[in-house]
């Protein structure tokens, strides 16, 4: 029965993947591979979706209980960030200092802005959204192929910012310093090693990119709705400082609340924020009003498909069969950090989510890793990295949503992220494991 079990997990997750793939509802498909996961284990089905320790509904709750507000945080401050025309003026100002000139700086403006926007808490969506449309005009006057529009975001918003810089309220993270007990500012010497690193490698990953699409004669093809947005109103905008200073006060709460042990210091930043966005934006917005409602209601989506996923993988730490595919990562070669970083990548592919990932891992598989030894801040800061890795493999739902927005497809674009989330990601936790293995946390 065991084996059996092996096989459902394995057969159920490669359906979760393959209907993700193919653009099926993340629900839908969740709920069928619990079925397919508890069937196979000779588990009681209406217990394993419903029941009330382990089941695909205490996953799914559990996690939006633990998760819905630093979601509601982000998405309302995205909203202001948005409405007010803050993202666009942080966006102009770093634009106008890297100038039109050079199509390589162009590029690495854009991953700034999406850097400081996602570090901020803000969602990759609703900054994204924000910034395509002032890109467009500038790859048009650089004639940079639009598709490298994913490499420069997927460096700003899709790599160090999801759970390698210290003090990030990335969901990956919060879970995972929560779960070993650490704050958002732990291990921040591997933090910075590893973001470095993955900068680094990045930043040369898209200058060959750069360079590949030029020998290859590819140029900036206007698409059909460029008319329609480059008409758009040119309302009164605030300042670079304005724009900046609800950020700043967000970094600023986490990174010493942090130092000073203040207890859920993230809920705290970014209630502070919120009104300060309140206040300084509210002569540029139309309603403070509409805009909390719609930053509230942006953020159920994105928060219950990922809470979807922590309900597949609460069943499948439940199952018999997972039982065995732990025990063989927990003994794989390699020690602990090694052990963790497999897991967690694994379980981020699984299920097309790093943060859903390391809300499985928190709540049901910590303490055989933390109970052999190992720093709880690298542990943490291993696992969320990895996590994120994970999950940027092709199945990811949020990437299907991503490459929509942007106009762009798997087909000439996932390049881009598989070199930079994936393979500079990688680069950065091999040196962040090394790290910790000697002690350099």
């Amino acid at each position: 029965m065991e084996w059996i079990g092996v096989i459902g997990i394995i057969a159920g997750l490669v359906f979760f993947v393959i209907a993700a793939m193919k653009g099926w509802n993340v629900l839908i498909t969740s709920l069928i591979t619990a079925v397919i996961i508890a069937a196979t284990n000779g588990m009681d089905i209406m217990n394993a979706m419903v029941g009330s320790e382990k089941s695909y509904v205490t996953g799914l709750a559990g996690f939006v209980q633990k998760n819905l507000l630093i979601f509601m945080g982000g998405a309302i401050m995205g909203e202001f960030m948005d409405k007010s025309g803050a993202a666009k003026s942080i966006a102009k100002a770093i634009m106008g200092k890297v100038g039109t000139k050079s199509p390589y700086f162009v590029l690495l403006g854009i991953a700034a802005i999406g850097a400081i926007l996602t570090y901020s808490g803000i969602s990759m969506f609703v900054a994204m959204f924000a910034l395509i449309p002032l890109a467009r005009p500038m790859f048009k006057e650089c004639n940079i192929p639009w598709h490298l529009f994913c490499a420069a975001w997927t460096l700003g918003a899709c790599s160090f910012t999801m759970a390698m810089i210290p003090g990030v309220p990335a969901v990956a993270w919060i879970n995972a310093a929560n779960g070993c007990g650490v704050s958002l500012t732990a291990a921040p010497i591997m933090g910075i090693v590893g973001s470095i690193i993955a900068i680094i490698v990045s930043c040369l990953y898209i200058k060959f990119a750069l360079k590949r699409a030029q020998a290859k004669g590819e140029t900036y093809v206007e698409t059909a709705d460029e008319a329609a947005a480059e008409a758009a109103d040119e309302k009164k905008i605030p300042n670079l400082g304005i724009s900046l200073l609800p950020l700043v006060t967000l970094i600023a709460i986490i990174i010493i609340g942090s130092q000073f042990g203040v207890a859920n210091v993230v809920y705290i930043a970014m209630v502070v924020a919120i009104i300060v966005s309140v206040v300084v934006f509210y002569k540029y917005i139309d309603s403070a009003r509409d805009v909390l409602g719609n930053g509230a209601k942006a953020a159920l989506g994105p928060a219950v498909f990922t809470s979807a996923a922590v309900g597949v993988g609460t069943v499948a730490a439940a199952a018999v069969g997972f039982q065995i595919i732990q025990g063989a990562i927990f003994n794989m070669p390699g020690g602990t950090y090694v052990s963790a970083a497999t897991l967690a990548a694994a379980l981020g592919g699984i299920m097309g989510s790093g943060s859903g990932a390391v809300g499985i891992i928190a709540t049901n598989f910590l303490d055989p890793y933390l109970a052999t030894g190992v720093d709880p801040a690298a542990l943490a800061k291993i696992i969320a990295t990895s996590a994120t890795i994970g999950g940027a493999l092709p199945n990811s739902g949020a990437m299907f949503g991503m490459l929509a927005a942007m106009g762009l497809n798997h087909a000439n674009s996932y390049k881009h992220i598989a070199a930079i989330s994936i393979g500079a990601g990688m680069c950065s936790l091999i040196v962040m494991i090394l790290m910790a293995t000697v002690g350099i946390v």
